[in-house]
């Protein structure tokens, strides 16, 4: 069985959704603070089979020896955490306590009960700063904000797992900018988010949230004066998990790969393409630049594809219209 974490979160329920096609089984566990119980329903309906689901949170201990006892899991996909980069700058101690040790506590009931591989959720946000793009896994990792640092720390901790005995074998999977949603447009956002992605804005523009698009910056070094980011949608994103399971399957490993589509593309790239699928204007307007905010970002992926035979399938204008559908499914 595989123990999914931050299962109702926006990439747990499109991995979920993936993970049911294979023949094991998944248990979901999430704490339904940033998502809803509502999304159950909907994975089941796209599945057409009924999630296993357990409501709880990874600071538990006591929850998480109860989950292990009772269920035969052998593989752990590790999702669930604080994502928020400016939040988690205000909230050093909730993003400690979750990011991190709830991880440990994660860590230590698998170790006790013999489950030695798990898939890490990490982020391309441990590059910091200064990384010359294409960013290549062996760069030395700078995090620019505290919710990279507790990354890090969690791609740290597994190292250690590694070098015990027996080993916890892991893959750490550092996404860049995931956007995009199911392409059936079912699933929703239930609970207001607080993500700052360009493509959230966007989409809380056009749901009619806020009025303008705010565009931090047009005088970057770059073509068009915005910012260079990769953006990789969310079912590639979810096949890497699937890819990174394969991968452990029959050999100790310890790695870290990039996820991204490998391309750079301005803010600029992404509202033309989203208006070229809408077929009207986004209002947007010229912010200063946010503080940590770098002008170029995008993955080299090569390792991935090497080592999992990963590549991403969908386009930027897949993004794009999967994210359009969804805000019209939620305007109906």
């Amino acid at each position: 069985m595989i123990l999914l974490t931050g299962a109702t979160g926006y990439i747990g329920s499109h991995l979920w959704i993936e993970l049911l096609k294979g023949p094991t089984p998944v248990l979901g566990l999430d704490n339904l603070s940033n998502s809803s119980a509502k999304t159950l329903d909907v994975i089941a309906a796209i599945s057409g089979k009924t999630p296993a689901f357990i409501k709880g949170d990874i600071r538990d201990v006591e929850l998480l020896e109860d989950v292990f006892s009772r269920n035969c899991i052998t593989s752990v996909i590790h999702l669930a955490g604080l994502k928020d980069v400016q939040e988690s700058e205000e909230r050093r101690l909730e993003y400690f306590d979750v990011n991190i040790q709830g991880f440990k506590n994660l860590l230590q009931v698998m170790r006790a009960h013999s489950c030695l591989k798990i898939i890490f959720s990490s982020s391309a946000a441990i590059y910091g700063q200064h990384a010359i793009s294409p960013i290549l896994e062996g760069v030395s990792a700078a995090p620019a904000n505290y919710y990279g640092e507790t990354k890090l720390e969690g791609e740290r901790l597994l190292a250690q797992e590694f070098n015990k005995h027996p080993a916890i074998s892991s893959v750490s999977l550092r996404y860049f900018n995931v956007a995009g949603k199911h392409a059936s447009g079912l699933l929703q956002d239930y609970v207001s988010s607080n993500a700052h992605s360009l493509f959230a804005e966007i989409e809380s523009v056009l749901l009619g949230r806020a009025s303008a698009l705010s565009v931090f910056g047009d005088d970057w070094g770059t073509p068009d004066g915005t910012c260079i980011r990769d953006y990789l949608h969310v079912s590639d994103l979810a096949q890497g998990h699937i890819d990174a399971l394969e991968l452990l399957g029959g050999v100790d490993k310890c790695a870290a790969l990039n996820l991204g589509l490998g391309i750079g593309q301005s803010v600029y790239d992404v509202i033309s393409t989203y208006e070229r699928i809408t077929g009207s204007s986004i209002p947007k307007v010229i912010a200063a630049r946010r503080a940590g905010d770098v002008g170029v970002s995008f993955a080299d992926t090569h390792l991935a594809a090497e080592l999992m035979g990963w590549k991403p399938r969908k386009t930027l204008s897949d993004m794009c219209r999967d994210s359009y559908q969804s805000c019209t499914k939620r305007l109906s």
